[in-house]
């Protein structure tokens, strides 16, 4: 593994050559008839139907469990386990793609690996290593690989997960912790209908110090209070700014901001209340390759507001793993006051959706080689019914090379 990616998410202790192959995890015969058997839905939807199979280890006396692929299956936990109560819990979203050869692809995995790791950090939960993420990750993708949806924008949507599950109900970091991943055949949640965000003044999403740039459950449960107000006033997102003077810009919900003002591209710089997404990196490095000046600055709100009205802003959109680019159409305030962008799907949005879809699908050209080829023809049928044998993996290369 690369010093750099050490550093970031992985502690001395797990050094590991993550070169290495992953083992492809096995299915008994149960399994692969009812994967056979399963039927997309339609319509798709997102993240409404899961499919039958899932991964799962347990972390228990300091280190994680081989992980195994079994039947979707519902978990019961004691009324006063931790995760309750203290919210001990991570997740990831992330997308398998049919390639233009039927190939299972994934999106820059690494990245959601070690955001998975920064989080855990954050929320006193243990770190897991690339075996059990990744390696579990592919053989999941790759037993469902038939299951993954070929339309335009439709995916393998992923969701990894980290809970805590000890019992008792005194404020205490767990020992015990379950790891899982739920697939979910979904559609594109890309949105051609106008969209308008509500700016939040008032309550904020994450303050400095806190746990903004993690990807847990809380900090998307506080924005609830004001996505329900924010539909009653008629509009499908929430702005947030900084806690500290309510006049920074900051994020979507559920999404990163970007803004073009005076041709260039911004983007709130990162700080420790926003979560640095992995759409939201992508798309700053397809600018730059695109010849397109890219900030990341501090973004006033007033300012933007004023840029907005005079035109100098012609466009707005959000960006994120489910929808990839959404453009809106309009800002606003609590009191009626709407600020309508000049273009409402312009052309620097289109060309960077055009462009990232394009590589996540492997449909167009890859030239930071971000779309990761599932192996399927390496794997070795009996790897299927025999308990499974080693292969060479481009996800531990993918990790190595980062």
């Amino acid at each position: 593994m690369g010093a750099a990616l050490q550093k970031c998410f992985l502690p001395v202790a797990d050094k590991m050559d993550c070169a290495m192959s992953y083992r492809m995890l096995p299915l008994n015969d149960r399994l692969k008839q009812k994967i056979a058997a399963y039927k997309l839905p339609d319509p798709l939807g997102f993240g409404q139907n899961l499919a039958p199979a899932m991964v799962s280890s347990q972390f228990c006396d300091g280190q994680w469990e081989p992980a195994v692929i079994s039947e979707l299956q519902e978990f019961s936990f004691p009324l006063n386990s931790k995760v309750f109560h203290y919210g001990q819990q991570i997740f990831e979203g992330m997308k398998a793609y049919r390639g233009p050869h039927g190939e299972p692809r994934l999106f820059r995995p690494e990245e959601n690996f070690k955001r998975f790791n920064l989080s855990a950090g954050r929320m006193a939960m243990p770190r897991i290593d690339a075996e059990t993420f990744l390696g579990s990750l592919s053989s999941l993708v790759y037993h469902l690989r038939d299951k993954i949806p070929a339309g335009e924008g439709e995916s393998l949507y992923l969701r990894p997960v980290m809970i805590a599950y000890d019992t008792g109900l005194s404020l205490a970091p767990a020992s015990s912790y379950l790891f899982y991943i739920l697939a979910s055949p979904s559609g594109s949640y890309f949105s051609s209908s106008r969209v308008a965000a509500l700016i939040e003044r008032e309550d904020c999403r994450a303050a400095p110090g806190g746990t903004g740039a993690a990807k847990t459950g809380g900090n998307y449960g506080a924005s609830i209070k004001s996505a329900m107000l924010a539909k009653q006033l008629g509009y499908q997102q929430t702005l947030w700014l900084d806690a500290v003077n309510h006049k920074y810009i900051e994020e979507f919900s559920g999404m990163n901001f970007f803004a073009v003002v005076d041709g260039e591209l911004l983007t709130p710089r990162l700080t420790d209340s926003i979560l640095p997404g992995v759409t939201r990196n992508s798309l700053i490095k397809l600018a730059t390759l695109e010849g397109m000046t890219v900030r990341e600055v501090a973004l006033d709100i007033d300012e933007l507001i004023t840029q907005i009205e005079s035109g100098r802003c012609s466009e707005v959109f959000a960006c994120g793993t489910a929808a990839v680019i959404t453009p809106l159409a309009e800002l606003g305030e609590k009191d009626g006051r709407r600020y309508q962008v000049k273009h409402e799907f312009g052309p620097v949005a289109r060309l960077l959706r055009k462009h990232l879809l394009g590589i996540q699908s492997g449909q167009a050209p890859d030239p930071l080689q971000w779309s990761v080829p599932v192996p399927v023809a390496a794997v070795s049928q009996d790897s299927e019914s025999d308990g499974g044998s080693e292969t060479d993996n481009p996800l531990a290369q993918t990790v190595a090379d980062a």
